[in-house]
């Protein structure tokens, strides 16, 4: 769990450093008072929840019909770990985290209450190699259980970087904390990339 709780702080920081300009306008409306932003962000952190766990599920049903064979439960999540994990440490060691948000669909909703569900979906399947990386280790979890437990895992990882939002403007050195979330990411990295690589050669030997 210990990986996945780190791999959540990696994703987590590049997610507020490319949506955060898109979620923070309507998670923190400037009319909102202090009730209304911690409803708000309490419904998208629970949608978050929510859809990490029926990815949980999905991933564990899969790895339980497709992995049943001892060699390709280890060689397929192997190479899986190693390609992905290098695309984090790429990510990281390149430091490029600008890009478009999907979050930006919000901006079509007129629905103020919807919003944070939204947020919550889009955030939650944002397609990128941390993701793909925690898909490919629910599906090697030898329990549903398992599964739950290692995407919590990433899922409290990841929120602790939205639980501050709230006082996001009066947080000072700002670079700090971005430069933990760059470091979480290249160790996530290196965690899952020994991860894969172990795979490959138990695969290999006991295949």
């Amino acid at each position: 769990m210990t990986d996945s709780l780190i791999l959540g702080l990696g994703s987590g920081s590049a997610c507020l450093a490319t949506c955060g300009i898109v979620m923070f306008p309507y998670l923190m409306a400037g009319s909102a008072g202090a009730g209304r932003i911690a409803a708000d962000l309490s419904l998208f952190l629970l949608t978050r929840l929510i859809v990490y766990m029926i990815l949980a599920t999905v991933s564990w049903y899969f790895g339980r019909v497709v992995l049943t064979n001892t060699f390709i439960r280890n060689i397929l999540p192997g190479f899986l770990y190693v390609f992905f994990a290098a695309m984090l440490i790429w990510y990281s060691i390149a430091n490029k985290r600008t890009g478009a948000c999907p979050a930006g669909i919000v901006s079509t909703v007129n629905n103020r209450k919807l919003v944070p569900v939204l947020l919550g979906v889009i955030n939650s399947l944002g397609f990128c190699p941390s993701l793909y990386i925690m898909l490919t280790k629910g599906a090697t979890q030898g329990t549903l259980a398992g599964s739950y437990l290692t995407f919590f895992a990433f899922f409290i990882g990841s929120s602790a970087w939205f639980i501050p939002l709230p006082l996001a403007g009066k947080i000072r050195k700002k670079e700090v904390l971005r430069t933990v979330g760059i470091m979480a990411t290249g160790l996530a990295g290196m965690i899952f990339m020994i991860k894969g690589i172990t795979n490959l050669i138990g695969g290999f030997i006991n295949g």
